[in-house]
């Protein structure tokens, strides 16, 4: 998918919009990006998903009860864009 499809992916729903800045500031758990916006933990994991499907955001790490996420590069790269195209 290119870049352009891409970001308008993400931008179609602000919770993707919000995980995937989240998480170009370092890793977190679902729980710490639900409780970042009020947002049902729920959201976040669908929009994880889907983020991950596309390949913007990776498991960072897995612990005995935690899984955290962190976005890859292109993930990164596609942030700062959709971060500096007004709106």
């Amino acid at each position: 998918m290119s870049l352009v499809r891409l970001a308008d992916f993400v931008t179609r729903s602000d919770v993707r919009v919000e995980v995937l800045g989240d998480l170009s500031k370092g890793p977190k758990t679902p729980t710490e990006l639900a409780s970042l916006h009020s947002e049902h933990v729920s959201h976040v994991c669908r929009a994880l998903a889907e983020l991950k499907a596309q390949g913007l955001v990776e498991t960072a790490l897995k612990s005995s009860n935690r899984k955290y996420y962190k976005a890859t590069q292109i993930g990164l790269e596609l942030n700062n864009s959709i971060v500096r195209t007004p709106k």
